[in-house]
């Protein structure tokens, strides 16, 4: 019995980690997309991990809460532009951890600006996010 068990504890083995510098790249990618369809209940569906949660001022939000509100009450197109102000991206093997600001400009000229903190989990050949927490900045 010892020796079945292994001979197959190769196959049970997890894959491999990416590459660090092209799992980087793959994680700001996702960070990248994630931004532009922050409102897209779809995109957000192929991007976040079944046991993904929210955490948010309001409390934490699980994956499948966040899609429900957002498939109920769709955000208005209001001409705000968001973009990152800073990005970092760390890999840890099969984890990666992405830290920065987006900055969100309405079309009058105002600025909003959010800290945010998402993790990542390497699974089945591709990277979800598994965690994510924003805190919205205040001016001092």
């Amino acid at each position: 019995m010892a020796l079945v068990l292994w001979l197959l504890a190769p196959s049970v083995q997890a894959a491999p980690a990416p590459d660090n510098d092209a799992a980087r790249r793959q994680v700001e990618a996702l960070e990248h997309r994630w931004l532009a369809s922050e409102t897209d209940p779809a995109a957000l569906d192929d991007i976040l991990a079944d046991e993904f949660l929210h955490v948010v001022p309001q409390g934490i939000i699980t994956k499948d809460e966040q899609l429900a509100f957002m498939r109920a009450h769709p955000a208005p197109k209001d001409g705000s532009t968001r973009r990152f102000e800073e990005l970092r991206v760390r890999v840890f093997g099969t984890a990666a951890i992405a830290t920065g600001i987006v900055a969100a400009t309405t079309p009058d000229g105002k600025t909003k600006k959010t800290a945010f903190t998402d993790v990542f989990a390497y699974r089945d050949g591709r990277w979800r996010a598994v965690n994510a927490q924003e805190t919205p900045l205040t001016r001092p």
